[in-house]
């Protein structure tokens, strides 16, 4: 598998400067280490509840999976596209929790380690990602892979919401009270978005979606049926 992978029966990569890859690999830890300190930021208890409990869906996996998709596909090469995904990552992490044990004083150590070790491995799908922006039906498989797993982590937060009304129903606006349908609602339509752009900019050509759709849905109930 990795020997097919490194050659060009998939997608060919680009031969640019090594000033080119500095600059876009610069600009993958820019803006990890940014996102991590506005995600650390709207997370805080200080901000309005409707925008800390829209802060919340920075603490699930679905937006920082789009962003690693979109940094690995626009790569030269599958290699920097490893390398800039993790650089993302890591630098996400070291401004959220930097922010966590200097502002807040606390330390999670388990946590932080936790987060390193899942960084460390994204690299492995990262360098598969970047084969899913050419005109195949690899390509269109490995697509359909990140929106099922986004939209699965959709439908656990609208399962757990829909649980809560359940549990409280009988206490009339505990749901709004509690922040939990805004927050639900808010992840819905996020996650949609997310889904929609990524059809919109990875796939190469648009006649992918008739296959990658189909493909979607497949894993996405595959992923409802194992795990839920």
């Amino acid at each position: 598998m990795s020997v097919f992978l490194k050659s060009d029966k998939i997608r060919t990569s680009i031969s640019v400067s090594k000033k080119q890859i500095t600059y876009s690999i610069l600009f993958s830890s820019i803006l990890g280490f940014t996102l991590g300190i506005v995600a650390k930021i709207i997370d805080s208890p200080i901000m309005p509840s409707a925008i800390s409990n829209l802060g919340l869906i920075g603490s699930h996996w679905g937006v920082w999976i789009f962003i690693s998709t979109l940094l690995a596909v626009y790569s030269y090469t599958p290699k920097l596209a490893a390398i800039r995904v993790f650089m993302f990552l890591i630098s996400m992490l070291f401004s959220y929790y930097t922010y966590t044990i200097l502002i807040l004083g606390l330390f999670p150590l388990r946590y932080i380690i936790y987060w390193c070790i899942i960084t460390l491995l994204s690299t492995i799908p990262a360098y598969i990602m970047w084969f899913s922006h050419a005109d195949n039906l690899i390509s269109s498989v490995i697509i359909a892979l990140p929106i099922s797993v986004i939209a699965f982590e959709g439908y656990k937060i609208y399962l757990s919401t829909v649980n809560f009304y359940g549990k409280y129903m009988q206490y009339e606006n505990v749901l709004i009270s509690e922040g939990e349908y805004f927050y639900m609602l808010g992840t819905e339509i996020v996650y949609a978005l997310i889904i929609i752009i990524i059809l919109l900019l990875v796939p190469k050509t648009k006649k992918q979606c008739l296959f990658i759709i189909p493909f979607s849905i497949v894993v996405f109930s595959a992923l409802v049926t194992i795990i839920l």
